[in-house]
């Protein structure tokens, strides 16, 4: 009986053997969408990407590929004990790519297969074979929709740290922004020192308030401290993420997943051209999504183009 068992187990090992074999050879033929998990995010990419692959027209390079055989896998679902089989099938794939960190940091030792990667925040120091979409929307497009959607802001001021964010205020510095005459940037080396620089951009100094992507200006304690400013000063927040909507800001411009999907796919079909991904520049997202808090608005007494407002905010603020 026992014998009986072992012969059954075994055999279930080869079919299992034999499948993956088997879809080791075929992902030699076709593109993989590795998405780390389910999140909101995610999703949204992923339907972006799905929808422009499939709109592709078949693309003519060294050899002539029809766009649209692509293996879908989410990375959450995968079996610990299958992961080093896994690694090898994507090895053969003509194509990885990857939203999210999770899925990114799997694949970072891939050293021949082209990967894609979008919605990665720890992207850096990657092989010649890595190109994708960063993660920072570029300063001066976060300015024109600034300040398409608050007309009558003349004036903005931020906080930073010059070792985070020194050159993303230079280049902000740098943009034409017709719109906006003032931009007032104040350094800061440390939380504690957040009060005393928030004193000096009260008494009506500037409209409104941009947070950057630093985290010495974005962490709870000093979050706590911008909120209090916001408030008794009426200067709307506008962050680069809508989770701070929660904690008081006014707005946020962050990107549009859905689009960002869709120039993954435009990339990607590049690639599978025969264009190798070195060639291909790492690009910003290029278009964003203008997420606002009316109420805040409203109790500010600040007045914004409707036109420019792309979804509105419908949680609660943090008490």
């Amino acid at each position: 009986m026992r014998h009986g068992h072992h012969i059954t187990a075994r055999i279930i090992f080869l079919l299992v053997l034999l499948a993956l074999l088997s879809a080791t050879t075929a992902w030699g033929q076709e593109c993989v969408l590795l998405q780390s998990s389910a999140l909101k995010p995610y999703e949204e990419a992923r339907q972006g990407f799905e929808q422009a692959w499939s709109a592709q027209r078949p693309v003519s390079g060294p050899k002539s590929i029809t766009l649209g055989n692509l293996a879908q896998v989410l990375l959450s679902e995968q079996p610990e004990e299958n992961m080093g089989v896994f690694k090898k099938q994507l090895e053969n794939a003509q194509l990885v790519v990857v939203i999210g960190d999770p899925a990114l940091n799997f694949v970072r030792d891939l050293q021949q297969t082209p990967v894609l990667y979008l919605l990665a925040p720890s992207a850096d120091k990657l092989p010649a074979n890595f190109t994708g979409i960063d993660m920072c929307i570029l300063p001066s497009q976060q300015l024109e929709a600034m300040s398409r959607l608050m007309p009558k802001v003349r004036s903005i001021g931020a906080l930073y740290n010059p070792a985070r964010s020194g050159q993303w205020v230079q280049e902000a510095l740098m943009s034409q922004v017709s719109a906006v005459e003032t931009l007032l940037f104040k350094k800061v080396a440390a939380p504690s020192l957040v009060p005393e620089a928030l004193k000096s951009l009260g008494n009506n100094i500037i409209d409104a308030y941009w947070l950057l992507p630093d985290e010495l200006v974005t962490n709870p304690q000093t979050m706590e401290h911008l909120r209090e400013f916001s408030i008794a000063n009426r200067v709307p927040i506008v962050s680069f993420s809508d989770k701070y909507l929660k904690a008081g800001a006014a707005a946020a411009i962050t990107f549009d997943m859905i689009d960002m999907g869709s120039q993954a796919a435009e990339m990607a079909a590049r690639i599978v051209a025969g264009t190798q991904p070195g060639e291909i520049p790492v690009e910003p997202p290029r278009r964003q999504r203008v997420i606002v808090n009316t109420s805040v608005f409203r109790r500010m007494g600040v007045v914004i183009n409707d036109a420019a407002v792309d979804e509105v905010y419908s949680g609660g603020m943090e008490q």
